[in-house]
């Protein structure tokens, strides 16, 4: 008797569709390439925009520094740059410009009109003491930071006390330049406090900031401002009796 269910035969092999082994592993190793070419391109454009973004902020923190410094210096200001007594036998303390050769990084002190009042019926007037120095990165002792310090009070000491911040970090050199009048040429130092100098103050500064750039190659940016009061305040305003 005839079994009404016919067992299927598994040694024909089917006439429909369907991959072998080998094609499946074929088509597997293609995919893999392509995701690897194509995951290759995508980072390759990651790494490139990293590094053009790492170049524009570097880039940006130097010209905010110099266009910082460039507006504080051509507020600079001196009353006298002698430390003497007043008729009424109180002490009046100097003001000060002050430029000198440091290495690499200069060093800048003087007076200025540039403090900003930040908090309401602050004792403070828009008179400051600022200075610009290096100072080594407490957490990297191979990168120099640019540090801008500011007093708000101008007392015997300028070149002490004071809030510091750091300018602009990582720097390789800060140098100024300064446009002697009399001289008819640009000088490297200057002290307003000296019988050479005394309570006069150069007519522009060139300011020379270099820093490392993407490329690990020197950059150097360069501003000139002009002082606008380089002659002594007390040529205009009548001491206290």
């Amino acid at each position: 008797m005839r079994n009404a269910r016919q067992k299927p035969d598994f040694a024909k092999t089917p006439s429909g569709g369907g991959f072998t082994l080998m094609e499946l592993l074929i088509a597997i190793g293609i995919s893999g390439m392509i995701t690897v070419l194509v995951y290759g391109s995508f980072a390759r454009t990651f790494d490139t925009r990293e590094f053009v973004l790492q170049g524009q902020e570097r880039f940006h923190t130097v010209r905010v520094a110099l266009e910082r410094m460039s507006r504080e210096i051509s507020m600079t200001f001196v009353y006298d740059c002698r430390e003497l007594d007043t008729p009424t036998g109180e002490r009046r303390h100097k003001t000060i410009f002050k430029v000198e050769r440091e290495g690499k990084v200069d060093r800048m002190v003087f007076s200025s009109f540039s403090h900003l009042r930040l908090f309401k019926d602050a004792n403070e007037s828009d008179q400051n003491v600022l200075s610009y120095y290096s100072e080594g990165d407490p957490e990297d002792s191979s990168i120099t930071n640019l540090v801008r310090r500011e007093k708000t009070r101008i007392d015997g000491e300028p070149e002490e006390g004071g809030e510091t911040l750091v300018l602009c970090p990582d720097i390789e050199s800060l140098h100024f330049k300064l446009w002697d009048e009399e001289k008819e040429d640009w000088v490297e130092e200057w002290d307003c406090s000296q019988i050479e100098r005394l309570n006069r103050l150069p007519n522009l500064v060139r300011i020379t900031l270099t820093v490392i750039d993407e490329y690990k190659e020197e950059a150097s940016f360069t501003t000139t401002t002009r002082i606008f009061t380089n002659k002594p305040l007390f040529n205009w305003m009548k001491p206290s009796q």
